[in-house]
């Protein structure tokens, strides 16, 4: 006997969520207030409400994305967006992790204003968030970078276009579609993580593929993707894409959202299984792919520094921020910097960081000494390069820390210091265990949680060591190690991370590695607990014996 549905999916069922812009409008002209069922729906259009400090959802603010189909904005674009940022955001701004934009304080009588200047430039937010597609994750530098493996822009704007074209299809899936499409040398669109990527590398005889991987995902279900022994033409890109949406639209949990990821159904099914469905519904064979390219591993996956484009005459600069989080005055800045040097436009990383592109070789050092001079370095220390943190307590439900403007501090504590430290290591900062910020895949991960420390209950972090991406097999999920520490103690565990690390490098010739063997005292290795196991046997036998 099937399940009745929840109350969510009934009201997915009775009407396009998409059409809730209709209640935007109405509450915003007409006074018509949305009703409170349908505040859910609001995410359709990258909208979620703050918090208020009791944790309850305040109706008044809401955080609201914005959709980069390519992960770009033209100059034009910028501009528009500087102005939202300033007028309507209260100048607080996010660069996400999935090259998103996201404005807070922003209020629904806003939005019909919100829209126009954003339509008048060509963006939107439609389908920004929501259970459906989400934006598709990609190279910030594709067509751009003078070794990249393949141009994928024009794939990208397909598929994105398609789903687009045919909302009623696919605006309601069981939970998100997560893709990533990427012809980038370094892979630094993550694939191993996407709940279907695409990732381009050249056969032997020079030709472009696609390795095709399936069912990756983090937050608390998290799980590195599977291959799908199958590799894809350009041209069956899109075919792909839009077979794993309608897979997944039909056949995902509905039952219960927990559950309700593509990696859920790839794990009920099979791989094999999988792979048979999607030739079912394209309607022909994909060439086997038994062997795996050579993937790049995490914390070479940046594009830093003035780097020339293979546009002859041009280059672009990648940027880092302070945890992804840009002041509204220096989001105007940047559209002013790029204007004076007449570049092209920015566009975002995986990493909460940022590229101009679009830069003639002649004024480049200069846009890129500008920018440095405003916060943003092109030369970053490894801290600033890679320590993401997600929203927090401060706007999102789920928090239970505070993190964006704390990790901005933690991070400059760190640089102050630790100024001779110079490897590379990646740092997140999270403020619940939904891990928005990634922490499941750093080297370092910090999991907001109460503690108690000192007879009291405060604000702290549960460790996590040794994550790592570097394709299908050489992927880690960051593990847990029995520690908790103060938020006020997190520079100086780090700290003290690294000092341990200098003293005695267990064997291993870089930090991240050391931190995928370190064992703190009183944790057992994984591989451990067989043999704890076996001596507590023999101890019970043993005693029993007695």
């Amino acid at each position: 006997m099937a399940k009745e549905l929840s109350a969510l999916e009934q009201l997915k069922a009775s009407r396009n969520p998409l059409r809730v812009i209709d209640d935007i409008y109405k509450e915003a002209c007409d006074g018509i207030p949305l009703s409170a069922e349908y505040i859910g729906l609001l995410k359709w259009y990258g909208m979620y409400p703050h918090v208020n400090t009791d944790g309850t959802e305040d109706k008044k603010y809401f955080m609201k994305r914005i959709k980069l189909v390519d992960t770009t904005m033209n100059l034009e674009q910028l501009e528009v967006m500087a102005k939202i940022g300033q007028e309507y955001a209260q100048g607080l701004v996010d660069f996400t992790t999935r090259q998103n934009v996201q404005f807070h304080y922003i209020q629904i009588k806003d939005m019909p204003a919100i829209f126009e200047q954003l339509q008048s430039v060509g963006l939107t937010s439609r389908m920004a968030s929501g259970d459906g597609p989400r934006p598709i994750m990609t190279c910030p530098v594709s067509g751009i970078d003078e070794g990249e493996i393949y141009d994928v822009k024009e794939l990208v704007k397909a598929v994105d276009t398609y789903f687009d074209k045919n909302e009623d299809r696919f605006c309601n899936f069981p939970r998100k579609y997560k893709i990533g499409i990427s012809g980038c040398k370094c892979h630094c669109a993550a694939h191993e993580i996407q709940d279907v990527a695409f990732t381009a590398f050249k056969n032997d005889s020079g030709e472009v593929l696609f390795d095709l991987t399936i069912g990756g995902g983090l937050s608390k279900s998290k799980q590195i993707a599977t291959r799908a022994n199958r590799y894809v033409k350009p041209e069956q890109v899109l075919d792909v894409a839009v077979a794993c949406a309608e897979i997944f639209r039909d056949n995902g949990n509905r039952d219960n959202r927990n559950k309700a990821r593509v990696r859920h159904l790839l794990n009920d099914w099979g791989i094999e299984k999988f792979v048979a469905e999607i030739e079912k519904v394209i309607g022909y064979s994909l060439q086997e792919g038994l062997v795996e390219p050579k993937i790049a591993s995490f914390e070479n996956r940046n594009h830093f520094g003035i780097n020339k484009a293979k546009q002859a005459g041009f280059s672009y600069v990648g940027f880092a921020t302070n945890s992804g989080r840009v002041a509204g005055s220096d989001f105007q800045a940047m559209y002013d910097i790029c204007k004076k040097y007449e570049a092209q436009g920015l566009s975002l990383t995986a990493t909460q960081n940022f590229i101009v592109y679009g830069v003639k070789d002649e004024v480049v050092q200069a846009l890129a000494d500008e920018f440095a001079a405003l916060g943003y370095p092109y030369k970053p220390t490894p801290f600033r390069a890679r320590l993401q943190s997600c929203t927090g307590k401060e706007f999102c439900k789920f928090g239970i820390t505070e993190t964006k403007e704390f990790a901005k501090k933690v991070l400059v504590e760190l640089e102050e210091k630790l100024p001779e430290f110079t490897e590379d290591v990646t740092i997140s900062i999270s403020g619940c265990g939904n891990g928005c910020s990634q922490p499941q895949i750093s080297d370092i991960g910090f999991v907001g949680a109460m503690i108690r420390h000192e007879g009291e209950r405060i604000e702290g972090y549960e460790v996590l060591l040794g994550g790592n991406l570097e394709g299908t097999t050489k992927s880690r999920i960051a593990r847990k190690i029995g520690v908790k520490v103060p938020a006020n103690g997190i520079v100086s565990y780090v700290e003290q991370l690294i000092n341990d690390y200098k003293a005695d490098n267990l064997g291993q010739e870089r930090f991240k590695d050391y931190l995928a063997v370190l064992q703190p005292a009183g944790v057992v290795a994984e591989e451990d607990w067989f043999v704890v196991f076996l001596w507590l046997l023999f101890l019970w036998y043993i005693d029993s014996s007695a």
